[in-house]
């Protein structure tokens, strides 16, 4: 009996040693793979049958944004998935448009809005090269370590808790803070030297907006002898402070639309409060009869000349030789109301009054 249990104590005390090296050796690669932002950990540990739900819901997510994107027409935010207002799509947003229920085992599953461009460094030839510019939805699993990554296009696999780190900031919007450059600053006369560079025609243009951070720029311009000839432009700084025009036609495009899509780390928050594609039909400088309506009416004096006109929407402005500064605006009776106003500040206070983000570009910015 002695010996049996001699026996029995020496195999006990072998398999503890095998048992605490496997734990050690275990936690060692999870700590190697949070550690080094260059380990890619394999996705061979999920469970096949939730290899299945996301393949699954891949093919849902797809469809949902396939089916909503008129309706919500969304965007890329810090590689997130979110509608035009900014806020994130949900799973839940996904289940009610879709009558299909989320698995259990996917609750914490995050989506993302990418080009596959931006991924291929972390999963190689897991990531589909036919368009690799078009932007995708994708799904995160969270795994040990790591996050599992693919769509309904892409095999996909795992990257490493840094390396999504990495990823994800990859496509922060924040560039440092967003001002407004004068006249006098440097990044205002580059702004200026690309878009002449670009169209000579906006040579000493009125600039009806600018806007700018450490990296991207916007401006809104017109022509000096034409106001309805308008410009906007995206541009990008580079590390010697020139800029280059990087998106263009924008004001007969969808401004958000086509800049994120793009540049999906591009700060939203550049852009004009208006929508300028939204009035491009009906922008003019055109108001002959209008001005001829107004001297007929002895609303102006017939003798005065104007030198400056230029409307969109229900909205004119004018300017004449006498320094009289009108802004028209057609109202819900189809009539026209006349405000006199004494600078470009005073006539967007009261567009601001008669009409959220109203085509403030109409007017002479000095």
């Amino acid at each position: 009996m002695k010996s049996k249990k001699i026996i029995i104590t020496t195999t006990t005390i072998v398999f503890i040693i095998l048992l605490i090296s496997l734990l050690i050796f275990s936690n060692k690669s999870k700590i190697d793979a949070n550690n080094n932002p260059n380990t890619v950990v394999t996705g061979n540990h999920i469970p096949k049958e939730t290899l299945k739900h996301i393949e699954e819901f891949n093919i849902k997510l797809d469809d949902y944004y396939i089916q909503n994107w008129d309706k919500n027409q969304f965007l890329s935010s810090y590689s997130f998935l979110v509608k035009s207002d900014g806020s994130e799509v949900t799973l839940e947003d996904i289940e009610k448009s879709l009558d299909y229920k989320v698995p259990e085992d996917l609750k914490d599953v995050t989506i993302h809005f990418v080009a596959p461009k931006t991924l291929k460094p972390y999963l190689g030839d897991k990531i589909l090269d036919d368009d690799p510019d078009i932007l995708t939805v994708y799904s995160a699993f969270p795994v040990d370590g790591g996050m599992f990554i693919s769509s309904k296009f892409d095999e996909g696999g795992v990257i490493s808790t840094e390396q999504y780190k990495e990823f994800v900031n990859s496509h922060s919007w924040l560039h440092g803070e967003i001002r407004t450059p004068d006249k006098n600053d440097k990044d205002y006369k580059e702004i200026l030297d690309a878009v002449v560079k670009k169209d000579s025609a906006l040579k000493d243009g009125n600039v009806k907006y600018i806007a700018t951070d450490d990296k991207y720029a916007i401006i809104v311009i017109s022509s000096a002898n034409e106001p309805s000839y308008l410009k906007e432009y995206a541009l990008k700084k580079d590390e010697n402070g020139k800029y280059s025009i990087i998106v263009d036609d924008l004001e007969r495009l969808n401004s958000k639309i086509f800049v994120n899509y793009a540049y999906t780390d591009f700060d939203l928050g550049l852009l004009p409060p208006y929508e300028i594609s939204s009035y491009i039909d009906t922008l003019t400088s055109n108001q002959e009869s209008v001005i001829n309506v107004l001297k007929q009416n002895n609303d102006i004096n017939k003798d005065d000349e104007v030198t400056y006109s230029c409307g969109a929407g229900d909205f004119i402005y004018l300017e004449f030789k006498s320094n009289l500064k009108m802004l028209l605006h057609l109202n819900s009776e189809n009539k026209l109301d006349i405000y006199q106003v004494d600078n470009y500040k005073t006539a967007l206070s009261q567009m601001l009054k008669l009409q959220a983000n109203p085509p403030a570009f109409i007017l002479k910015f000095e």
